[in-house]
């Protein structure tokens, strides 16, 4: 027969164990939903990336201001809605980082684009270059923006300051792909292409590029399609975005 004492002290140990058990498991529970929670909160952010909308088809970019912001598409044009827009970008008062025309300021257009999920492509002209690489990892839209340097110096000045932001660099010969992909590093970088330039030379940047950019060739309907057909084109910037609409096919 037990000791009535080492009974109760073997009660409190398996009542002590069995709270220690309940405390993992909440633990573990607790552990699990935040993972969950986090891993959708970033499968979104990616969904709506600019790699995910290349993915889909063709990303149909084209000019915008900062007096009106054109509704965009959640993937590809339809009835002449584009993917993208492409911002000016200027200095404003206090150093603030304006957009072109108009009084709006960058940040406030970000932060706006990061909620409708717009892609936006930042030709930064004479605006700090650092100070735009600030606004769009403050407003969450390093995968949702395409920096145009206006010079080498801004080009440099970018790859350094974030590793994610996509940078696009002018590539109009077999020698400036090559260099283009040794100044990117591992950085992503998209080429852009003069639409006039080869199908091989579109291939051979292809290669290492994470995107190709060009403008529309201004051609009829049917030899964009031709154009398209020949060369690898992941965005193309045109201000008719509804001579689009029809030669956007999904990639497979």
């Amino acid at each position: 027969m037990s000791h009535p004492e080492k009974a109760a002290d073997i009660s409190v140990q398996q009542s002590s164990k069995s709270s220690r058990g309940c405390f993992k498991k909440i633990a573990l529970a607790v552990g699990l939903c935040v993972a969950v929670g986090t891993t959708l909160v970033v499968q979104h952010s990616k969904a709506y990336g600019i790699m995910a909308r290349i993915h889909h088809g063709l990303i149909v970019c084209t000019p915008g201001t900062g007096l009106v912001t054109t509704p965009v598409s959640a993937s590809s044009p339809h009835d002449g809605v584009p993917s993208m827009l492409r911002l000016e970008l200027a200095n404003g008062p206090d150093g603030r980082v304006m957009v072109e025309p108009g009084s709006n300021e960058l940040e406030g257009v970000l932060a706006s684009a990061h909620h409708s999920n717009t892609l936006l492509m930042l030709d930064i002209n004479s605006a700090s270059a650092d100070n735009v690489v600030k606004l769009v990892r403050k407003t969450r839209m390093r995968d949702r923006v395409i920096l145009v340097p206006s010079d080498h110096k801004d080009t440099e000045t970018v790859l350094h300051a974030d590793s994610k932001i996509m940078v696009a660099i002018p590539v109009n010969s077999e020698r400036d792909a090559y260099a283009a992909h040794k100044l990117a590093g591992r950085h992503p970088y998209a080429a852009y292409l003069s639409p006039s330039a080869t199908p091989h030379l579109f291939a051979l940047t292809h290669r290492d590029a994470e995107a190709i950019i060009t403008d529309n060739p201004g051609a009829p309907k049917g030899s964009t399609s031709e154009f398209l057909a020949e060369r690898p084109v992941d965005i193309m910037i045109t201000q008719q975005p509804t001579q689009l609409a029809d030669t956007t096919t999904n990639k497979s």
